[in-house]
Protein backbone atom coordinates (compact mmCIF):
# COMPACT_ATOMS: atom_id res chain seq x y z
CA UNK A 1 0.00 0.00 0.00
CA UNK A 2 2.68 2.51 0.98
CA UNK A 3 4.67 1.93 -2.20
CA UNK A 4 1.64 2.54 -4.39
CA UNK A 5 1.37 6.17 -3.27
CA UNK A 6 4.14 7.16 -5.68
CA UNK A 7 1.94 6.11 -8.61
CA UNK A 8 -1.54 7.43 -7.78
CA UNK A 9 -2.98 10.93 -8.11
CA UNK A 10 -5.38 10.76 -5.18
CA UNK A 11 -6.39 8.34 -2.43
CA UNK A 12 -9.49 8.22 -0.23
CA UNK A 13 -9.55 6.32 3.06
CA UNK A 14 -11.11 6.42 6.46
CA UNK A 15 -8.98 6.94 9.56
CA UNK A 16 -7.72 3.35 9.78
CA UNK A 17 -4.61 1.30 9.18
CA UNK A 18 -4.93 1.66 5.42
CA UNK A 19 -5.43 5.41 5.83
CA UNK A 20 -2.26 5.61 7.89
CA UNK A 21 -0.30 3.62 5.30
CA UNK A 22 -1.52 5.95 2.55
CA UNK A 23 -0.30 8.98 4.53
CA UNK A 24 3.16 8.94 2.95
CA UNK A 25 2.79 12.49 1.55
CA UNK A 26 3.63 11.26 -1.98
CA UNK A 27 0.00 11.46 -3.10
CA UNK A 28 -2.90 13.53 -1.84
CA UNK A 29 -5.03 11.65 0.70
CA UNK A 30 -8.61 12.55 1.48
CA UNK A 31 -9.08 11.13 4.95
CA UNK A 32 -12.59 10.55 6.29
CA UNK A 33 -13.31 10.88 10.00
CA UNK A 34 -16.31 9.83 12.06
CA UNK A 35 -16.12 10.20 15.82
CA UNK A 36 -12.39 11.00 16.03
CA UNK A 37 -11.03 14.54 16.06
CA UNK A 38 -9.39 15.09 12.68
CA UNK A 39 -7.30 18.00 13.98
CA UNK A 40 -5.86 15.81 16.72
CA UNK A 41 -5.10 12.82 14.51
CA UNK A 42 -4.05 14.43 11.20
CA UNK A 43 -0.72 16.19 10.82
CA UNK A 44 -0.90 19.40 8.83
CA UNK A 45 0.35 18.82 5.31
CA UNK A 46 -0.94 20.07 1.96
CA UNK A 47 -1.46 16.48 0.76
CA UNK A 48 -3.67 15.45 3.70
CA UNK A 49 -7.25 16.63 3.35
CA UNK A 50 -9.55 15.70 6.24
CA UNK A 51 -13.31 15.48 5.90
CA UNK A 52 -15.06 14.94 9.20
CA UNK A 53 -18.63 14.00 10.05
CA UNK A 54 -18.67 16.83 12.60
CA UNK A 55 -18.91 19.22 9.61
CA UNK A 56 -22.40 17.72 9.22
CA UNK A 57 -23.28 17.76 12.95
CA UNK A 58 -22.75 14.04 13.44
CA UNK A 59 -20.24 11.56 14.82
CA UNK A 60 -21.20 8.97 12.17
CA UNK A 61 -18.82 8.71 9.20
CA UNK A 62 -21.70 7.46 7.02
CA UNK A 63 -23.28 10.93 7.18
CA UNK A 64 -20.49 12.43 5.03
CA UNK A 65 -22.12 13.10 1.64
CA UNK A 66 -20.60 11.39 -1.36
CA UNK A 67 -20.84 14.70 -3.20
CA UNK A 68 -18.52 16.30 -0.62
CA UNK A 69 -15.90 13.59 -1.17
CA UNK A 70 -16.21 13.81 -4.96
CA UNK A 71 -15.83 17.58 -4.76
CA UNK A 72 -12.53 17.19 -2.89
CA UNK A 73 -11.34 14.53 -5.35
CA UNK A 74 -12.05 16.91 -8.24
CA UNK A 75 -10.11 19.70 -6.53
CA UNK A 76 -7.14 17.40 -5.93
CA UNK A 77 -7.08 15.87 -9.39
CA UNK A 78 -7.40 19.30 -10.99
CA UNK A 79 -4.47 20.56 -8.91
CA UNK A 80 -2.41 17.42 -9.67
CA UNK A 81 -2.92 17.71 -13.43
CA UNK A 82 -2.06 21.42 -13.52
CA UNK A 83 1.06 21.09 -11.41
Amino acid sequence: VMGSTKFINCAVANDSGIGHMLSTKYCPLIKLFGHKDSKKFTPQHKNLIPITSSEFNSRDIKIIPTARVISEINKVIGWTIEH
